[in-house]
């Protein structure tokens, strides 16, 4: 007897029914979307993505409906054969339910399909069997998630079924027990054997042939082994594991096959026989291999796995780049001349003296003037300055309406009034005032620049914190900026946002955000602008959610405008025999930086470049979204001075060549080289040191370029071994050098550095005079700067007031090089203790003291105060003397000015205060 359809049609109505309930819902967020990316000119884009997962969605949830559905119908009529009552309708209703999540979960994996219809060959075989390397990073993956669905299907069909007959075997059995008559049990056991004994070992069969697809598919996984000493393919994976999975694929396929024949012979063994050879061999093979890695290849490991290591080795350069590093010694010398600092002014005159984490909060005290505005981050960039290329910091001042006062945080000026931040604040990093506060670039409201940095649209709409949409171009005018004790008002003049021209559109915008005062504003015309996905972490994952983004965008300013400069990545977990880290939150094995995405401040036009067109999975992505990437070449000149290489993808490819710049298998296998991040003192604790981005002229080259550097200290001990840097500026950008020290010479490592700067009894009793007057000392960054061929270090002192609302001060810098340690107010001063006065120059014809007798005269008097500040009188007296001594020797050259006269009767004064105070 067939079973009824009709309580199947009263479940899809249903169903229908829910689904058109959900439509009222999504259908019009749905539509948004759309014209959100339409108006982005990226409709494509949207329109792919969605038939991807449409197509998806609907063929793995009917696909999964229809064998759930079948199982049931199969296994209800058997039940009817015996006059069973139907199973409850929650058995159906769970085939549904589950039939869509199957759907929903599959559907999300639309890129793996996507990548798998338009694969790009890598031009790279493994070496085992030869294949290209998309076939792991495409097909392996695609097969993966066919095989993985269909297995899941089938399993739960098989379940499903199992569970309907054992539903009625225990319905019968407490028949038994009540009647005490145990014949209907018997029946129903002879009733299984006849009826459902097909259906249930045609599950099986289907099942085994599945799982030896899975094994198949698991002898190409080996290359993502990390058993033994080897990541990929080991030489046991390669003598016991690569035969075992082949024999266990053959075994469950034709096991698999085996048990569908037997379907109409029915007899146990054929399937107790493929089961157990199946488990046998998996046990043996596993016991095996264990034995085989402990007795043979662990004693004699090196040797048996060397050609595997290899392997690992150039597969995992490949995979993080690592392979473009130009690797050259770096013979560091103890020597720090005076004309080495001055031909390499680039680097000494752009020294980052400037901590972010101090800097922003002095922004925050010295360039909000309103509350509602805040520096979130301040990013690192460079500029030509009079004619130089110069390292600023720079930050976006944005729109924080959460700080308003909560009875003026209205729907009104939360969308309609407070839409957007003003301007950036900019200062060099090097430069610090007389208070020892940034010397500002650009500042102010509306911005004020003095170093010819324009800002004619400082309008930040769309930035790193603007989380809510708003609505522009309406009746209600919206805040540009403070004016003294006014504020100045201003209407939209960009075309950034959705034209809300319609009442539709009004309607569907207030549906998807649940808010009808869209819809009900009187404030919105038929030329306002619906403003949403604002924040750029947000709106550029919205348009290509298959790439990974850089943790930190920054602003730039080009030509009068504010732009965003937002670094995306592709990955992949399935590159053959390269070791996996993780990066960005996933797991992964292959990186490359090969977009940047630019985003107008202004009008929100998001533009995504291609930086590295010979990424294999870049290209696939330009053939599956033709009208999303552009060339390189094609962003404006300007912007492209101010790409900068990234710091996430750096710092990956920084830690993988910790252990991967060995390339012998022996040092490998020994990790007799390895190395490791160094760390520094920040705020009183020991941290890894950070890669920081600095301007310096490479070792035989001429001019100054912006880099990005990591120093590198040896795996168990603190002294430096070597750097490695990443080049920004064009030509070069992209490319990598590697500088290695010497192994036979010490080179102080940065906590060596820091050691001896916490033994200075100078450094150490001025730190101390500071804290108990009342403030709190900040270590900065320390940083290691190559100059020629020997590195100094620079680590800055910041003083903080521990009242509220305090600013922090650039006070002192403390500089080292080899085994001289100096703190003095100002780089310079420390340069010219450390490494004497400068050049020759033309004599003042005020004071008839040329500048380095100056620069000098000033570090002799700075010293002195400082001693005299700690009580070290003995000190003090004899930086007078020094001072005195030099005034004197340059007397012969003064002229008679008065002014010369006045500095003269200085010198005499100074040291018999000295020689008294001695």
């Amino acid at each position: 007897m067939l079973v009824s359809r009709r309580p199947w049609k009263r479940l899809l109505l249903g169903l229908v029914a829910v689904f058109a309930l959900y439509g009222i819902v999504a259908l019009p967020s749905l539509y948004g979307d759309f014209l959100w990316f339409a108006a982005l000119g990226y409709d494509s884009v949207f329109l792919t993505i969605l038939a991807y997962w449409t197509v998806l969605f609907v063929l793995t949830a009917g696909i999964s409906f229809l064998v759930l559905s079948t199982n049931y119908r199969i296994a209800t009529q058997n039940l009817r054969r015996i006059d069973a009552p139907a199973p409850p309708w929650t058995y159906r209703a769970g085939i549904v339910v589950f039939s869509v999540l199957i759907g929903l979960i599959h559907a999300s994996a639309w890129d793996t399909v996507l990548r798998f219809l338009h694969a790009t060959p890598f031009g790279v075989a493994d070496p085992i069997s030869g294949r290209d390397v998309a076939f792991y990073v495409y097909t392996l993956s695609f097969l993966n998630l066919v095989v993985g669905y269909l297995l899941l299907v089938a399993a739960a069909g098989t379940v499903l079924s199992l569970s309907l007959y054992s539903r009625q075997f225990v319905a019968t059995a407490g028949t038994v027990s009540d009647s005490g008559n145990s014949s209907d049990v018997w029946a129903y056991l002879s009733y299984l054997r006849e009826y459902a004994y097909a259906h249930v070992t045609t599950n099986v069969g289907v099942l085994m042939v599945l799982l030896g697809a899975v094994f198949a598919l698991d002898r190409y996984e080996l290359f993502f082994s990390p058993r033994g000493a080897v990541f990929g393919v080991g030489a046991t994976d390669r003598t016991v594991f690569l035969p075992l999975l082949g024999l266990l694929t053959v075994t469950a396929l034709i096991g698999g096959l085996v048990v569908l024949a037997n379907t109409r012979f029915q007899d146990a063994r054929a399937v107790y026989v493929p089961i157990a050879l199946l488990v046998g061999f998996f046990l043996v093979g596993n016991a095996a291999g264990a034995i085989y890695q402990g007795f043979v290849v662990e004693p004699d490991e090196l040797n048996k796995e060397e050609k595997y290591i290899k392997n690992e080795i150039e597969f995992t350069n490949r995979a993080y780049a690592l392979d473009r590093i130009e690797e050259r010694e770096f013979p560091v010398s103890e020597t720090l001349t005076r004309e080495q600092i001055d031909d390499n002014r680039g680097t000494i005159d752009n020294v980052r003296l400037w901590d972010p984490r101090p800097l922003l909060k002095t922004y925050n005290e010295l360039q909000i003037f309103r509350t509602y505005y805040r520096f979130t981050d301040v990013d690192i960039d460079r500029y030509e300055v009079d004619n130089q290329e110069t390292q600023v910091m720079v930050s976006a001042r944005e729109i924080e309406f959460r700080a308003l006062p909560p009875e003026s945080q209205t729907w009104v000026n939360r969308h309609l009034v407070y839409t957007h931040g003003f301007g950036v604040a900019m200062s060099p990093v090097s430069t610090v005032t007389a208070d020892g506060l940034p010397a500002f670039y650009i500042k102010d409201i509306p911005p004020n620049s003095s170093a010819g940095i324009e800002v004619t649209q400082p309008r930040i709409y769309y930035g790193e914190t603007t989380t809510d949409y708003a609505i522009v171009n309406t009746k209600t005018r919206e805040l540009d900026y403070p004016s003294g004790g006014k504020n100045v008002y201003t209407s939209y003049d960009g075309d950034g946002g959705t034209v809300l021209d319609s009442t539709l559109r009004e309607l569907v915008y207030s549906i998807k955000f649940m808010d009808p005062r869209i819809v009900l504003s009187d404030s919105v015309t038929a030329e306002s602008r619906l403003q949403f996905n604002r924040d750029i972490q947000t709106r550029a994952p919205t348009i290509a959610p298959f790439l990974e983004y850089d943790r930190d965008p920054y602003v730039v300013v080009s030509n009068g405008k504010l732009y965003w400069i937002y670094d995306a990545y592709t990955t992949s977990n399935n590159y053959p025999y390269s070791d996996r880290v993780r990066f960005r939150g996933k797991r992964v094995n292959y990186v490359r930086n090969s977009v940047k995405v630019v985003i107008d401040a202004h009008t929100g036009e998001t533009t995504y470049y291609v930086a590295e067109p010979d990424d294999p999975l870049i290209q696939t992505y330009r053939k599956a979204f033709p009208g999303l990437f552009e060339d390189f070449e094609e962003m404006p000149a300007d912007l492209r001075q101010h790409v900068r290489y990234p710091e996430d993808a750096f710092r990956v490819q920084a830690q993988q060549y910790l252990v991967y710049h060995m390339k012998d298998p022996r040092v490998f296998y020994n990790k007799e080289d390895s190395w490791r991040i160094p760390n520094e003192i920040a705020r009183g604790e020991e941290i890894p040191m950070d890669p920081y981005y600095i301007i310096m002229t490479f070792p035989g080259e001429e001019d100054p370029e912006f880099v990005m550097i990591q120093p590198y200290i040896p795996e168990g001990r603190q002294n430096m071994i070597g750097w490695l840097a990443a080049r920004s500026d064009p030509p070069n950008y992209g490319t990598l050098k590697a500088f290695r020290f010497s192994k036979q010479r010490l080179t102080f490592g940065p906590m060596q550095i820091e050691s001896r700067i916490d033994q200075d009894a100078d450094i150490s009793q001025q730190i101390t005079l500071w804290s108990q007057a009342g403030s709190s000392v900040i270590r900065g960054n320390l940083l290691a700067i190559p100059i020629d061929d020997t590195i100094i270090y620079i680590e800055p002192l910041f003083l903080e007031s521990r009242e509220q609302g305090s600013l922090p001060e650039l006070k002192r810098v403390i500089l080292v090089h080899g085994d001289r340690v100096t703190m003095q107010p100002s780089l310079d001063r420390a340069l010219a203790v450390q490494a004497g006065a400068a050049r020759p120059e033309a004599v003042s014809p005020d004071t008839g003291l040329s500048q380095a007798e100056l620069e000098r005269a000033q570090t002799l008097y700075d010293e002195a105060q400082a001693a005299l500040e700690r009580g070290d009188f003995e000190t003090y007296a004899q930086k007078i003397t020094a001072l005195g001594e030099l005034l004197e020797a340059s007397e012969s050259q003064r002229s008679t000015r008065s002014e010369t006269r006045s500095i003269s009767s200085v010198r005499p004064n100074l040291a018999s205060r000295a020689y008294r105070v001695a």
